[in-house]
């Protein structure tokens, strides 16, 4: 019988599954929408004052803030996984973890700050 190097956690993963296919789920019908945005400016149907009262308004900053919500959850869920898969020694895959939810923590921040700053 072989020895258990480490014992990982006591939870199942399940509930990193179930969020990260949430997430999967809101970014897909999410993410079209700023694409669409852009292929209106570039295609000459919306000009930029046009576009600024679309993103002005509040439904949008809703909706912006759900998108930037679900690419960090689905992003860390994603790397996360990566991580525990690919980085054998713990004492590196702990800081590198720690460091991704830093650094993604921060971008969400600054992102919302950018989103609600004008409101």
């Amino acid at each position: 019988m072989r020895t258990v190097k480490e014992p990982g956690s006591a939870h199942s993963g399940l509930s990193d599954w179930y969020w990260q296919r949430l997430s999967a789920v809101v970014l897909l019908l999410l993410l079209p929408l700023p694409f669409f945005l852009l292929v209106a400016v570039y295609g000459g149907w919306l000009n930029q004052q046009a576009l600024l009262d679309i993103i002005d308004h509040i439904y949008s900053r809703v909706l912006h803030t759900i998108l930037i919500l679900a690419l960090i959850i689905h992003a860390y869920a994603g790397l996360k996984v990566i991580l525990e898969d690919y980085v054998h020694r713990i004492f590196w895959r702990v800081p590198l973890i720690g460091a991704m939810l830093v650094m993604m923590t921060g971008f969400g921040i600054w992102w919302l700050a950018l989103i609600w700053a004008w409101a």
